[in-house]
């Protein structure tokens, strides 16, 4: 959990520190490069979120010998769109960030089923045991709630400021996030071998 949501955090942090230090009237050095001071907080931050992806992917190695799916795709999409962000000063490709993970997770799980085949349960078969009608209905929901992750993101940042959308992250879409995931528990529960059984088979 931790490896998710400390980039996420160190960017909130940072950006609002940022915010806080620099003169929003005057030009940021950033990298060797001008900014507009009203800008240069997101900057930063995306160029912190960056860093602390990749000390997310190394802890990950480290610490589990491998690097799940979706960090490796996320932690690529993060760094391209920081250094396009920064690199071309283009503040909307960092925003469309969350925009753009979520809906390639969305699109790629409800394609999957499509196609007769469950990316999902691909990514998580080593961590539960369920039939395959629950994996198809876990599947579906968390597909559509990436598809809806996608347009809340796109919802946000289109007609509220930067700083309600970063502050956003963390008190808007982890709180969501962890609701649905809540919400899908029971599902889980029900269909989770007791311990009895497991001792029974082993």
């Amino acid at each position: 959990m931790w490896t998710d949501l400390g980039p996420v955090i160190a960017y909130v942090a940072v950006f609002n520190i940022a915010r806080k230090m620099i003169d929003k009237q005057a030009d940021f050095n950033l990298l060797g490069m001008s900014v507009p001071g009203e800008d240069a907080p997101l900057y930063i931050g995306a160029l912190v979120f960056a860093v602390a992806i990749i000390i997310a992917v190394v802890h990950s190695k480290i610490k589990t010998g491998q690097v799940s799916i979706m960090l490796k795709v996320t932690a690529v999409i993060v760094l391209g769109t920081a250094a396009i962000t920064i690199g071309f000063k283009s503040p909307t490709v960092f925003k469309m960030k969350p925009t753009a993970i979520n809906l390639l997770f969305g699109l790629t799980i409800l394609g999957s089923l499509a196609m007769g085949k469950n990316v999902f349960k691909l990514m998580f078969a080593q961590v539960y045991k369920l039939p395959e009608q629950a994996w198809r209905t876990l599947a579906f929901r968390w597909g559509i709630f990436f598809l809806f992750l996608a347009i809340l993101n796109e919802y946000i940042w289109r007609n509220y400021s930067v700083k309600f959308w970063t502050d956003f992250k963390l008190i808007g879409m982890l709180p969501i996030t962890l609701v649905f995931a809540m919400l899908n528990m029971p599902l889980l529960m029900k269909h989770m071998p007791d311990m009895a059984t497991k001792k029974k088979e082993e």
